[in-house]
């Protein structure tokens, strides 16, 4: 984006914020009612954790098209970028990190995990589908299961849609065109989000080495550099209502990447050094997934879904040079490389409430689902690597027990049972959680919890296995323990008209901490047990005046440290740091008759890079902004600008050694027609 542009964009944010007045029929709610932190129906100022409710308006504020560029801006989380607009690369995603927990987040759509081996991909879910985003932070795995460690996100969509159309267009190639509408009871939607290139996403140094006589030769030192070469994305909704009480959801989604990378910094008079500018391999990753839910709600109490979620990811390589700078012609075999994964979970989760209204509560509940995962890879060398297929049962048994001790004092004890069967390893757990809350007074309480949690390791985790010819580099390790954490918090809540105020501090370990290690000289990872831990301290406040202002600040510090459990030489036995200590959020909107803004943004400092095998080293903060504005000249039509990174700045939104930036500014113009 140009300078005028840019200061266009930010003149309309400053003549909006001087404007004075608001609509007479804004509507605005600061004192939400929560489900997903207990599973049922709470005021906010009730719930003895952690919680955060990212409203409609909310998310539109963010400017964003997708889900994970618009929980980014959420208070108390760090982002993990791969790339432009949350796209992932390869297994790679982008990531929302809570508690410096890094997959210790589950996501879940309507009360449904929609995690494949701990990993999801937000930027397949569209803005535009969502009612409302719940969050939790802190382990939840006692109400949700397995990798609940930092927190919960449950993404709650629209019963019905809007009848309308919109398209937009933007710099860097960006392509935008939408469609919804609603018969009666039925519902559906079709995005479709295009991009163009970006010439450099990530780089990083390292050496080209090669064996001569047993031992390993540095060639040339390089800076390898990739490019983003484009992506589309389509999307699919339909939603049925049979009643107030059932409801069906349908999601498909497909997506492409495509990334190359290309030699770069060889030292002139090396004799490698006509390589500089030459691409070493391009990928193209084709991603697609299908989500289905059928939904019960609170039928004399009892609620649940039945659901099924399947994702495939299939990887597309062109080697144009081996790993010791070596040509390849189109005949060799290693020129060109496929595989393609599939992650498949099904089944159910279903919960019966008994209220005892000021008495108590009972919550009883049972899940099952079957995991199965898939690897295609017909260039393996070995026959047993060129399919995996593995599957097992994951059921579990849960339930709470809220007591009204006094009027003002209520104790909540929670457990949960969870066993696997069919798989090659078995494993079984149990977590509990006990949380108390005073209340002050009806607007303000203060609270104290401790609970446990677990992750189960993946099948990809347990058995993964790697050959030379492949893309696919993670080693599995059968004998990983699941992973054990322990978690406690205190806090206080209080919540007036137009403000809502909360504080918590935290305490998190976990003990075999599942991750990956890539020792030097390796080009493969090794799947490993760590330990973590983390303590810190997490404050946000939210406000809307009466006058159209609406305003929200969040500031977290923390320490997130881990240390690795391995024989290996280069293992990082000592604590080590991970992303930052200092996170602040925060963002301002203004509504006046026919215009909306918002100005949004997330600061990471004092941060850290670490890689697999040597120490952390610090780095500069990165800053992420947003700027939204929309004019509605009649009810029927609206004119929307989004503006991203509006500083135009280069700031890194990884945590390892390879460096991935932040796109360059991108804008986008839509047209929006509603009938």
């Amino acid at each position: 984006m140009n300078q005028k542009i840019k200061y266009a964009a930010l003149g309309i944010a400053l003549a909006c914020t001087g404007w004075t007045g608001a609509s007479a029929e804004q509507v605005y709610e600061l004192n939400p009612i929560t489900v997903t932190a207990q599973r049922y129906e709470k005021k906010d100022v009730d719930v003895p954790a952690t919680t955060q409710t990212f409203t409609e308006k909310d998310i539109a504020a963010t400017g964003a098209d997708n889900m994970s560029v618009a929980l980014g801006y959420l208070d108390g989380v760090v982002t993990s970028g791969m790339g432009p607009n949350g796209a992932s690369n390869s297994s790679m995603t982008s990531k929302i990190v809570m508690r410096g927990v890094e997959n210790g987040t589950v996501v879940m759509v309507n009360g449904t995990p929609i995690n494949w081996r701990n990993l999801y991909n937000l930027e397949n879910i569209p803005t535009s589908a969502v009612s409302r985003v719940e969050v939790v932070h802190g382990g939840g795995a006692v109400m949700y299961g397995s990798q609940a460690t930092g927190g919960v996100i449950n993404i709650i969509t629209k019963k019905k849609l809007d009848n309308q159309v919109e398209a937009g267009w933007g710099n860097r190639g960006r392509q935008s065109y939408k469609v919804s509408a609603n018969a009666g009871r039925f519902s559906f939607a079709y995005d479709y989000n295009k991009w163009g290139t970006i010439d450099k996403v990530s780089d990083y140094n390292t050496k080209v080495t090669t064996k001569k006589d047993g031992k390993t030769v540095t060639l040339f030192p390089v800076h390898m550099q990739q490019k983003f070469r484009g992506s589309e994305k389509n999307n699919f909704n339909a939603m049925y209502q049979f009643n107030d009480k059932l409801d069906l959801l349908y999601n498909h989604n497909e997506s492409t990447n495509r990334w190359s990378y290309k030699y770069s910094g060889i030292p002139e008079g090396n004799k490698y050094a006509g390589l500089n500018g030459q691409t070493r391999y391009k990928t193209k990753f084709e991603r697609d997934g299908d989500f289905i839910q059928l939904n019960l709600h609170d039928m004399d109490g009892f609620s649940g879904h039945i659901f099924y979620n399947y994702n495939s990811l299939a990887t597309h390589q062109t080697n144009f040079y081996s790993s010791t700078a070596s040509p390849y012609k189109p005949d060799n075999p290693k020129y060109r490389s496929y595989s393609k994964e599939k992650n498949k979970t099904y089944g159910y989760d279903f919960q019966k409430v008994w209220d005892q209204k000021d008495k108590q509560t009972f919550l009883l509940g049972t899940s099952l689902v079957r995991e199965e995962y898939k690897n295609h890879d017909p260039g393996a060398t070995s026959a047993l690597d060129r399919e995996i297929s593995e599957g097992r049962n994951i059921y579990a048994a849960f339930g709470s027990w809220n007591r009204n001790i006094t009027p003002k004092d209520t104790f909540t004890l929670s457990g949960r049972g969870t066993w696997t069967t069919g798989g090659k390893k078995q494993y079984h757990n149990f977590s509990t959680q006990a949380q108390y809350l005073h209340k002050l007074n009806n607007n303000q309480s203060i609270y104290a919890g401790f609970g446990q949690s677990f992750v189960l390791p993946t099948l990809r985790q347990l058995h993964s296995r790697f050959d030379i010819s492949s893309p696919d580099r993670i080693i599995g390790n059968p004998d990983l323990k699941p992973q054990k954490g322990t978690h406690y918090e205190m806090g206080w809540k209080m919540e007036t008209e137009h403000r809502q105020y909360k504080a918590a501090l935290f305490t998190e370990r976990i003990k075999d901490d599942i991750s990956f290690s890539k020792q030097t000289g390796q080009d493969y990872w090794d799947t490993v047990n760590e330990d973590f831990k983390n303590k810190g301290l997490e404050l946000t406040v939210k406000g809307q005046e009466k006058n159209g202002f609406g305003w929200h600040a969040g500031f977290t510090y923390q320490n997130p440290k881990t240390k690795e459990k391995s024989q290996k030489k280069t293992a990082k036995t000592y604590w080590d740091r991970h992303y930052g200590r200092i996170l602040l959020n925060g963002g301002v909107d203004y509504t006046k008759n026919k215009w909306e803004t918002a100005l949004n943004f997330s600061y990471l400092a004092d941060r850290v890079m670490t890689p697999t095998s040597a120490h952390s080293y610090d780095t500069k903060p990165y800053l992420l902004t947003s700027f939204f504005a929309k004019y509605s000249p009649n009810k029927s039509d609206d004119i929307i600008l989004t503006v991203d990174n509006i500083l135009n700045r280069e700031d890194v939104t990884s945590h390892t050694s390879s460096d991935y930036y932040s796109t360059p500014t991108t804008f986008l113009l839509s047209y929006r027609h509603k009938f």
